[in-house]
């Protein structure tokens, strides 16, 4: 019998000539015979031991691996749905057996006693049992535990609550037994290859659902009363998830892109934003980073009409002064770059400015006039000089911005940056 009694148990699934086992088992039992590792093993050696191919990492990404973290520590209803895949080689089998159905593997003591030394640091410990797909759960788990533990070495109860509790959560586990190294790839890549993206608008839209406050609930809001409103600039202008548009009628902005511009002005990175949909409002008042967010302290202080206010004033601004280049009939691609994605971009981030610099707190019909009517000159339906891309709205922003607020002197590296984005413009433009 292997040591403590680890044994692994699975109903056999069969599928064109394939079969596998499907189980369940909690992260503390998972965490005793498998982690995370960047090594491949491709085989074994005559006396057993594994062979490695020292050219191949399995490299996890650390903002998802984070995430995972977060999401375990931060929310209470955290779950995990959708199953790991490991791989388990003959050589690390003691046993196997068939009783009423349920297939029981029994380990052989070096994979509970590798796993053991890699917990205590050893680099070249071998991790026997493959994860073949949920290398950034498994890792993400690992980061949550570590985290948490350290609090709890510094005496946090609620740490230990939380520890205790993700070690006892039940993962959905396939075990593929003794297949080739050939084999994992292509489960992986099936897996991967077939994988439907979820739309970010469905993930927005069901955010709003929640019953929960977060800045994306707040930001879908927004986003909702803007396209509905008739007196809005945005007035049927977002085109939302779940609407009905034919073929022809194409809104220029999504759903999913007006959200992300706001709460990139409430929280400080996209991370951030998934820890600040954990926290109550009043603990956004607190800011680590440095970067100007003019709506934090609006949400932070329930005032979301403030940021409604402000999109709704400003762009309406831009609207009535240069409504030949705003207005769009949704019937044809948009034609200039004030109609684009990008152009929107461009005049938020100069809007952003335009508070930073002026300190502005409230907003009217006149509010923004003085600022927007200083762009009069600026002909926005040059698409050679705006072309509607990334480039362009760079171009667009400081071009802009250079005209509301006029360098003091050639120093301004404003300058230098329009200079370096208009030179990598077509010559012919």
């Amino acid at each position: 019998m292997a040591v403590n009694g680890t044994i692994i148990k699975g109903f056999p699934v069969y599928q064109n000539g394939q079969d596998f086992l499907i189980g369940k088992a909690s992260i503390k039992d998972i965490l005793t015979y498998t982690r995370y590792t960047e090594r491949v093993i491709i085989g074994f050696d005559e006396d057993e031991n594994p062979i490695y191919n020292n050219h191949v990492q399995r490299k996890v990404e650390t903002p998802r691996v984070n995430k995972i973290a977060d999401f375990l520590i931060n929310d209470q209803e955290a779950t995990f749905p959708t199953n790991i895949v490991l791989g388990i080689p003959m050589q690390m089998i003691l046993s196997q057996q068939n009783h009423d159905g349920i297939v029981e593997i029994a380990l052989d003591e070096r994979v509970v006693d590798q796993i053991n030394l890699a917990k205590n640091g050893c680099l070249d410990a071998d991790v026997f049992v493959t994860i073949i797909d949920g290398q950034h759960r498994i890792r993400g788990i690992e980061v949550a535990i570590e985290r948490l533990q350290k609090e709890v070495a510094n005496n946090n109860l609620n740490a230990k609550t939380k520890l205790d509790n993700l070690l006892n959560i039940e993962l959905v586990v396939s075990f593929f037994i003794d297949k080739s190294l050939e084999y994992h790839a292509m489960i992986f890549s099936t897996i991967n290859r077939t994988q439907k993206r979820v739309s970010q608008d469905l993930v927005y839209s069901l955010f709003g659902l929640s019953s929960e406050d977060t800045p994306y609930k707040t930001a879908l809001e927004v986003t909702l009363a803007l396209n509905a409103h008739p007196k809005s600039p945005f007035y049927h202008r977002i085109k939302l998830y779940g609407g009905e548009y034919d073929k022809k009628m194409s809104p220029p902005l999504s759903q999913a892109t007006m959200i992300k511009s706001i709460v990139a002005l409430i929280s400080e990175s996209l991370r951030e934003s998934e820890n600040d949909k954990y926290r109550k409002r009043k603990e956004l008042r607190k800011q680590n980073g440095t970067k100007y967010l003019p709506f934090r302290h609006y949400y932070a202080n329930n005032q979301d009409f403030l940021i409604s206010d402000c999109l709704f004033y400003f762009f309406s601004a831009i609207r009535s002064k240069f409504y030949n280049y705003w207005y769009f009939d949704g019937d044809s691609k948009p034609q200039n770059i004030l109609q684009s994605t990008v152009g929107y971009e461009a005049l938020l981030q100069l809007l952003v400015e335009i508070i930073k610099r002026t300190g502005i707190t409230s907003f009217d019909s006149e509010t923004f006039n003085q600022y927007v009517n200083l762009l009069v000159d600026i002909d926005f339906g040059d698409t050679k000089r705006f072309p509607m891309s990334t480039k362009g709205k760079r171009i667009l922003y400081y071009t802009m911005s250079l005209t509301i607020f006029p360098p003091s002197d050639n120093e301004d590296e404003r300058i230098a940056k329009l200079e370096l984005e208009k030179s990598k413009l077509p010559l012919n433009n």
